[in-house]
């Protein structure tokens, strides 16, 4: 062939190329002292990282983070606390009793229906347009059942949030609803079809589930595939599902498209337990549990002292080792600065699975993520009985998927958040 001429032919016959597929969410709560290691990571070219949540407590340390997630694209989410308002652990948190809008509920979920519910609003949405928050957590409440007064509440509150916002001029920030409630109810269809109906007609840009029990510690076999088929029947909404406090099954749930999102605290806040929320609590300091060490391969946490024992063992560094950009020497580095190492991880995990087609993911999650986990966790056990449950838990997860795969063929999938209000949508049926 003339080399002359078959530039010119080659040109004349497209690529076919795959269209991109937006890439899966991950939210990252910031906690008291995460401010400083998550402004680190941002510089350092963090990629892959959706949004940082913010606690309204205290705003002033960690408004050098909300600067520079901003200047790189991130989403600043402030989350108000309402759950944590309406439950007895405000009694611990005097940052919290002292918010501006902690007075709205306390007399019930009529009230909120009300003046008092559009002036919580009011300065809800102030405290976000004055701080530079570029989305908000609408203030929802743990609910009971789908008939739980709270659920006509939050409508109404969520309604107000979304109006002051707009009155306020921001009218491009959105409103992600947080959904917690029983797994139980969140399982019972005819309970979902309810809440599906409530829902319909609010303003609201994605729903965060924050399901109880639910997290890598309280995922087992029923759990996990109610928690996919419930997010199936949310699909009808067309808004994106994030899975609060799901830990590491959270990556699972991205693989099989149950939810768009993910969020998770930074080596904390790996499940959702609502006891906390309704027992009064111990007296005594609140203290901070310290930060743990994540090891991918087995999606697994250890203390920094099991970690070091563990790496300590023949042939576990060589296994187990990071060595990714935030360990450039090694395991060193993962047990010196362990809350870097996860968001490093967990970033470069969800964007694995948003590399491939989404047709292809549940493939891609089964044979490069929890077979191999399975078969790594077994060796590990045997000579650190410390991740024996992990064992038990990925086998477990890999049948479970396994038969989800199966028996469940891909019909829906959650778009995942991309910072922007959701212009328009479908809305469920009201049958």
């Amino acid at each position: 062939m003339d080399n002359d001429i078959a530039p010119a032919q080659q040109r004349a016959f497209p690529r076919l190329l795959r269209a991109v597929e937006p890439p899966l969410a991950l939210y990252l709560r910031s906690g008291r002292n995460d401010h400083i290691v998550l402004a680190q990571s941002l510089t350092e070219g963090l990629t892959g990282l959706r949004g940082i949540i913010f606690d309204p407590g205290r705003p002033k340390p960690q408004q050098e983070l909300r600067d520079e997630a901003d200047r790189r694209g991130v989403e600043t989410v402030l989350d108000p606390r309402m759950i944590e308002l309406a439950s007895e652990m405000v009694e611990r948190r005097k940052e919290l009793a002292g918010l501006d809008w902690a007075f709205a509920g306390r007399k019930g979920a009529d009230e909120l229906k009300t003046n008092v519910g559009k002036e919580a609003a009011r300065k809800i949405a102030a405290f976000v347009v004055n701080n530079g928050f570029s989305a908000v957590v609408a203030p929802t409440h743990y609910l009971n059942r789908a008939e739980d007064p709270w659920v006509s509440a939050d409508c109404f509150l969520t309604s107000a949030l979304r109006d002051s916002l707009d009155t306020m001029g921001a009218t491009e920030i959105p409103v992600y609803y947080p959904l917690a409630l029983p797994s139980a109810i969140f399982r019972n269809s005819a309970q979902r079809k309810e809440i599906l109906r409530a829902l319909r007609d609010v303003p609201i840009d994605s729903i965060w589930l924050r399901i109880h029990p639910f997290g890598t510690t309280a995922s087992g076999p029923i759990a996990l595939t109610g928690y996919i088929e419930g997010c199936q029947e949310f699909h009808q909404l067309k808004i994106p599902l994030v899975a609060e406090r799901t830990g590491t099954v959270g990556i699972a749930l991205l693989s099989f498209g149950a939810v768009g999102g993910i969020e998770s605290g930074i080596t904390t806040g790996e499940s959702f337990n609502a006891i906390g929320l309704t027992r009064p609590p111990n007296k005594g300091k609140a203290f901070l549990p310290p930060p743990r060490v994540y090891v991918k391969e087995l999606g697994a946490f250890l203390s920094v002292e099991q970690a070091r024992a563990f790496f300590s063992l023949r042939g576990m560094k060589a296994f187990f080792g990071c060595r990714e950009s935030c360990c450039t020497r090694g395991v060193q580095d993962t047990l010196d600065d362990p809350r870097r190492h996860f968001i490093v991880t967990r970033a470069r995990e969800v964007a694995r699975i948003s590399s491939v087609p989404v047709t292809r993911r549940r493939q891609i999650y089964l044979e490069e993520i929890v077979r191999p986990a399975t078969d790594l966790a077994l060796q590990a056990s045997r000579v650190f009985p410390a991740l024996d449950k992990q064992r038990r838990r990925v086998e477990s997860w890999r049948g479970t998927l396994g038969a989800v795969e199966r028996e469940n063929p891909l019909q829906s999938w959650s778009e995942p958040p991309n910072g922007r209000r959701v212009v328009a949508r479908h809305r469920a049926s009201a049958e």
